[in-house]
């Protein structure tokens, strides 16, 4: 139970930082995929397979707030969140960087293309203007800035949780 509303604790602080500060920055520092990539560490890392639910919850938040290129978003992010555990169990089945990395990009690979389907099944539907420029410079961006947060945050997130799972989780 306590490990339960740790974690839904997390995620809101997660999802807090992701809207609240990392949208508020400019173009193109907006682009920072802090859940996904949060959410693919911990459950290829650190085995937490709980956590897969995170990314269809940001879908959600992201359609709720409207605050996406791109229509129906928790469908995109089911699609990720189902292709992040394909890999992971099947392909880069390996705790490391690399694997964690590529999981990451092809991941945002899978986004960009559910959320081009959408945004094309909404553009047939005399719904929206079609806008795959925005999404695909989106997730350009947003596949750099998932390296490069990978390649700073990943060294200290495997000490940093060391300590968090020695101090408050071992003990409840």
């Amino acid at each position: 139970m306590i490990r339960a509303i740790l974690l839904i604790l997390a995620l809101i602080i997660l999802f807090t930082v992701q809207v609240s500060f990392i949208q508020a920055l400019p173009f193109p520092f907006d682009r920072i995929p802090l859940v996904l990539v949060v959410t693919i560490y911990l459950y290829q890392y650190e085995t937490r397979t709980v956590v897969w639910w995170w990314l269809i919850s940001y879908g959600l938040v992201l359609d709720v707030l409207a605050i996406s290129y791109a229509p129906l978003e928790v469908l995109s992010y089911t699609i990720v969140s189902f292709s992040m555990i394909l890999l992971v169990q099947h392909i880069f089945t390996n705790k490391s960087f690399y694997g964690v990395t590529a999981t990451a990009l092809l991941s945002l690979v899978v986004l960009s293309i559910s959320q081009l389907g959408t945004s094309v099944l909404y553009h047939l539907s005399g719904s929206t203007q079609l806008i795959w420029r925005n999404i695909l410079f989106t997730n350009v961006w947003a596949g750099l800035f998932a390296c490069l947060l990978l390649l700073f945050i990943f060294p200290s997130l495997k000490k940093s949780w060391g300590h968090i799972e020695r101090f408050v989780l071992n003990r409840i």
